[in-house]
């Protein structure tokens, strides 16, 4: 190594500044030897390394533009002309020569035209031209001396008002900076506030959402309960019911409906019978209120018959003793009576007598049988009457057993009709049951496959929740992180070297010499993540450069960033080189890419120092070698850092950056191998390590955003599962409705199987009901037959009563007239028995008195007799027809009797089958009773069990609902949540604090960006302001001489203009003296023809020049002189 090398020691505080820049910052470099370089700069934030200030042109004002004239005029104490021709010189205000003209040739008679005479007004313009050419001298001597003051002045006040353009732009740009800032951040908080509000008001709909879900749900809940509990009351009752009726079977039913039909037609016949039993009755019991009709008749005619013989019998008496009287008395006359002819008068009435008795026996004779003839007359009436009713009895016996027929055949055909509908019943039932059967196998099949259905959403619920599971701890990891990302960004590098187990180089961050300068939490150190992303650029660039030299790029060790980012801390806090580690380092402040100045500005002092050598076109290793052999030929300081990147044994290296007091970086540097030990361990290539940096930074930037995919995945992964669970409950229901389908399938198989057996039953308690309406159909023919039978006989009784009635009749009549003609011979024997008597009592009175009277008394008491034999006749037919009545209303009386008791007994037994029928069907009607409420217990079974189902699909549905509806307001308020964080950090953020620094830590990279814009606007300002109040310094020190040559100038231009004024003015008096007498005698060639030069053939400048080139007569001396004279009032003017 060179011995002249200087100690870092002793170079510690070296700066070297060039120019006047106040806030020029050094840039330093130090190789590993310990070497410190210094290098100034012109511009204080950075850019080139020299700038050169601009250089205009200084013009006057516009009134001090002017046209200058030389003019000469022939002088009188000369006699000669000055210049000619004359020619005069146009001058811009930049001292600029322009078009020269040439006087008019008529300025040569100026000398003839002198004399004596003029000599005069000659001096006195001479004397006036030469105040003027003095003034005018001391003007361009005032106007030189300006000139050199207004050079540097107008040039500092030049640099000035761009130093005050760039400053003004300066401050402008930070205040747009800052409004920027401002305008955003206002921005992002009125977003952040409608977000935030947006996100409430869509948490408060999820919440009335969920709590109209979780109402819903509860009214589901409810119905669910109440649909539970009425199922379990419908079961409840079916198992009542099945065991009520486990009596109440179809054979049971159709065993008591058998029971039933058999009672009915037991009833049915029992009526039958009583009704034949009531038909005997009424017959007997109107038979026998006849024979007491007849019995009553008979005993009153007994009654009278006895009351008329006891009235006969004492008649007979009386009768009987009156005639034995009579007698007595005849034959008392009698005895005194005598003679033939008496003998035979008393011989007549005697005859007479005798054919009288004869007539009243014959008479008597026809009476008896008149009775007898009646009697029997009565008594086949009687019989015809009782033949008559007894037809009409079997008569109606015959319709009813002729009804009963037609009763019995309709029950037939009833019965006939029931079995046919029982075998279509049994036919129906048949094809139900198969069909129940098929419904059973098609039900079994749809309930596999709602299983399989059910088994395939248990399998994907399952693989929902592993998913939800896997979300929920993927929530946790995330929300781990975000937990961490905060403190883990916070820590910055310390964190990064944590995450990648660089543990060493945490070590040197918290323990090197000067870790105190260290920050961490603060963004702008150079622990902060972003500075050290920044940092990467200058380590690529390094190594593009080494690259394209030849040299191999250097890698990058987590010590040797730790290292570097220590060194950029103190560094910039102390504008040095820390020395705290053994390492080779450059340094830069205030330098956006320090490469330019580290390289390229370097690498050109080099190259002239080795060109100056002999050596061109170096680099790469070439260049470092021959600086290695060189190196007391070279100013290191201007040089080390381009000597660093150069390096050939350089490896590996590490930068920092600390963007606080000022922009500072440090590039570390360290050999490989052995010599670099310690440091080069784990060294990775700056891609790699950008990616690690960038992939851990944006993993601690997105750990919010992860989290929130993850609640998001979450929440798709519980609406998944929710998704699953309903499918699982709808397939679980779906599964339950099959097999409840396969159920109410099989019991429908078992209710058809009873119902084909029950109408197998039925078809043979309808054959039975057939063969029974059958037995019934004969035996009510039969009965039909006998009762036409008994009609028949009953008819030919009456037949033959009638016969007997009309023969009886016939005799009654014969009798009647055989009466009736006894009855007028009786009356004509007594008539003759009367002429007898009155024949005889023509022999004498009393005997004819007294055989009148005996007559009499014989006539009454053979009337008595008969009447009396009449009359006992009568009692004995009246006592016969009592007692053939008494006989007859007996025999009615015991018929009655007998009708009664089988009217009884049918009665008995119709109350016995009536009470057997009531029985049969009360047990019939307990039976179907008990079958119907037990088919009505298990339709309200299979309705609670549907009901159930439903109120539960609806509330799995609700839940569903409200899962939903909770995931809803979840990510509601996780969006709130997540909003009002957002507008918190927002809030939080201090915009005037934050300007100030250039970041917040709850500031978005948008926003902070536009803060750190501001902070590097503002930034911007005090060196502007610096440089402005410079070159402020700079005019300001020129101002004073400036303002004295400016005044002295102003005075001789204003003395020159005097002095004009009055040449001018002598002018016009001398030349308003002359004109009259002049004027005829010359015209001015301005305007005389086109031989004088025209206005506009000279330079314009703007001011009227165009008099150039007149001439003038003034005391008979021709006078050339420039227009300016006649138009500096207009110059005045314009100054």
């Amino acid at each position: 190594m060179p011995t002249d090398y200087i100690q870092q020691s002793q170079l510690r505080r070296i700066i070297i500044s060039i120019g006047k820049s106040s806030d020029a910052q050094s840039d330093r470099a130090r190789n590993r030897n310990g070497i410190a370089m210094t290098q100034g700069k012109h511009f204080a934030a950075g850019g080139d390394h020299f700038a050169a200030l601009p250089n205009k042109k200084i013009h006057t004002p516009k009134g001090i533009a002017r046209l200058t004239v030389t003019a000469a005029t022939m002088a009188a104490m000369t006699g000669s002309s000055l210049i000619s021709p004359f020619t005069a010189f146009a001058q811009t205000g930049d001292g600029g020569t322009q078009h020269p003209a040439v006087m008019s040739p008529i300025a040569a008679h100026a000398g003839a035209a002198s004399g004596a005479g003029a000599k005069s007004a000659a001096q006195t313009i001479a004397d006036l031209q030469k105040a003027v050419d003095e003034a005018k001298a001391k003007e361009d001597a005032a106007k030189a001396s300006y000139d050199e003051a207004a050079g540097p002045y107008n040039e500092a006040a030049s640099a000035r008002d761009q130093a005050k353009a760039s400053y003004d732009s300066a401050v402008n740009a930070g205040t747009a900076a800052d409004r920027a800032a401002m305008d955003e951040y206002a921005r992002q908080v009125a977003e952040g506030k409608d977000a935030a509000d947006a996100a409430g008001k869509d948490l408060e709909q999820a919440k009335a959402g969920l709590a109209d879900a979780k109402a819903d749900a509860s009214e589901k809940d409810e119905a669910y309960q109440s649909a539970l509990k009425a199922a379990q009351d419908a079961k409840d009752a079916l198992d009542k019911a099945k065991a009520d009726a486990v009596s109440a079977t179809p054979e049971a039913i159709s065993a008591a409906e058998q029971a039933v039909r058999d009672a009915q037609a037991a009833v049915d016949r029992a009526q039958v019978e009583l009704a034949n039993a009531n038909a005997t009755l009424a017959d007997a019991q109107s038979k026998l209120v006849a024979a007491q009709s007849a019995k009553d008749s008979a005993d009153a005619v007994l009654a009278a018959a006895q009351q008329n013989k006891d009235a006969a019998d004492a008649k007979a008496a009386a009768a009987s003793a009156a005639y034995e009287k009579a007698k007595a008395d005849l034959a008392a006359a009698e005895a005194g009576a005598s003679g033939p002819e008496y003998d035979a008068a008393k011989q007549k009435v005697a005859d007479a007598e005798a054919a009288l008795a004869a007539a009243r026996a014959v008479q008597s004779q026809c009476e008896s049988e008149l009775e007898q003839a009646q009697s029997a007359a009565a008594t086949a009436q009687t019989e015809l009457n009782d033949a008559q009713a007894s037809l009409s009895a079997k008569q109606q016996a015959a319709t009813d057993a002729e009804s009963g027929v037609n009763a019995a055949q309709s029950a037939l055909d009833a019965a006939n009709a029931d079995l046919d509908a029982a075998k279509q019943a049994n036919a129906d039932a048949v094809a139900k049951l198969d069909a129940a059967k098929q419904a059973v196998k098609d039900a079994e099949s749809a309930k596999a496959a709602a299983d399989e259905e059910l088994a395939n959403a248990k399998t994907a619920k399952d693989t929902a929740d592993a998913a939800v599971t896997a979300a929920q701890q993927k929530v946790g990891e995330a929300q781990t992180k975000v937990d961490l990302a905060d403190a883990q960004l916070k820590q910055g590098a310390i964190g990064f070297f944590k995450a990648m187990g660089a543990d060493s180089a945490i070590e040197i961050i918290q323990n090197c010499t000067y870790k105190d300068y260290t920050e961490i939490g603060n963004s702008l150190d150079a622990t902060g993540l972003e500075n050290m992303l920044s940092s990467i650029t200058v380590m690529k660039n390094v190594n593009a450069y080494r690259k394209s030299v030849g040299l191999s790029e250097l890698e990058v060790s987590y010590k040797l960033i730790a290292a570097a980012i220590a060194d950029a801390n103190y560094s910039t806090k102390n504008v040095e080189h820390a020395q705290q580690f053994d390492v080779g380092e450059n340094l830069a402040w205030s330098y956006r890419d320090p490469c330019k100045v580290w390289i390229y500005q370097e690498k050109d002092l080099f190259d002239k120092t080795a060109a100056s050598l002999g050596a061109t076109n170096l680099s790469g290793k070439d260049a470092y070698d021959f600086w290695y052999a060189n190196q007391d030929k070279f100013d290191y300081y201007r040089i080390g850092h381009y000597m660093n990147i150069i390096n050939p044994d350089y490896a590996v290296m590490g930068c920092g950056l600390n963007d606080d007091t000022r922009l500072t970086f440090s590039l570390t540097l360290q050999y490989g191998g052995w010599a670099g030990s310690g440091w080069n361990t784990g060294a990775i290539s700056v891609d790699e390590y950008e990616q690690k940096l960038t992939s851990y930074i944006n993993g601690l930037k997105n750990a919010k955003s992860a989290l929130d995919a993850a609640k998001a995945d979450l929440a798709s992964k519980k609406q998944a599962a929710a998704g699953a669970a309903a499918t699982v409950q709808q397939k679980q229901v779906a599964a339950d409705f099959a097999q409840a389908d396969v159920d109410a399938a099989k019991q429908d198989v078992t209710d058809a199987q009873r119902a084909v057996d029950a109408a197998k039953a039925d078809v043979a308690a309808k054959q039975q009901g057939v063969t029974d309406a059958q037995t019934e159909l004969d035996a009510a023919k039969s009965d039909l037959d006998a009762a036409n039978a008994a009609v028949d006989t009953a008819k030919s009784t009456v037949q033959q009563k009638q016969v007997v009635f009309d023969a009886a009749n016939a005799a009654v009549t014969t009798v009647q007239s055989k009466l009736d003609a006894a009855k007028a011979d009786t009356s004509a024997k007594q008539q003759s028995v009367a002429d007898a008597n009155a024949d005889l009592a023509k022999f004498f009175q009393d005997v004819a008195d007294a055989k009148k009277a005996l007559d009499t008394a014989k006539s009454v008491h053979d009337s008595a007799v008969a009447d009396q034999v009449e009359k006992v006749t009568v009692l004995a037919a009246a006592e016969q027809k009592a007692d053939a009545t008494a006989r007859a209303l007996a025999d009615a009386q015991r018929a009655v009797d007998a009708a009664k008791a089988d009217t009884g007994v049918a009665a008995d037994k119709l109350t016995g089958s009536q009470t057997d029928l009531e029985d049969a069907q009360s047990n019939l009607d307990i039976l179907t009773g008990l079958a119907a409420k037990l088919a009505e217990a298990q339709q309200r079974e299979q309705d609670a069990v549907k009901a159930v189902n439903d109120t539960k699909a609806a509330l799995d549905a609700a839940k569903a609902d409200t899962a939903a509806a909770e995931s809803l307001v979840s990510a509601a308020e996780q969006a709130k949540a997540l909003a009002d964080a957002k507008l918190s950090k927002l809030n939080s953020i201090d915009a005037g604090a934050a300007i100030a620094s250039g970041h917040d830590v709850n500031a978005d990279d948008a926003l902070n960006a536009l803060f750190a814009a501001a902070v590097e606007a503002r930034a911007k300002v005090a060196p502007a302001k610096a440089i402005l109040d410079e070159k402020q310094a700079a005019v300001d020190e020129l101002q004073s001489g400036y303002d004295a040559a400016l005044a002295a100038y102003e005075q001789a231009k204003s003395d020159r203009i005097a002095a004009e004024q009055k040449l001018s003015d002598e002018i016009a008096r001398q030349e308003a003296k002359e004109a009259a007498k002049q004027q005829a005698a010359y015209t001015p060639k301005h305007l005389a023809g086109t031989d004088t030069a025209q206005p506009g053939s000279l330079a314009q400048t703007g001011d009227r020049a165009g008099l150039i080139g007149e001439t003038f007569v003034i005391g008979g001396t021709v006078l050339v002189a420039a227009g300016v004279f006649l138009d500096q009032k207009k110059r005045r003017e314009q100054m």
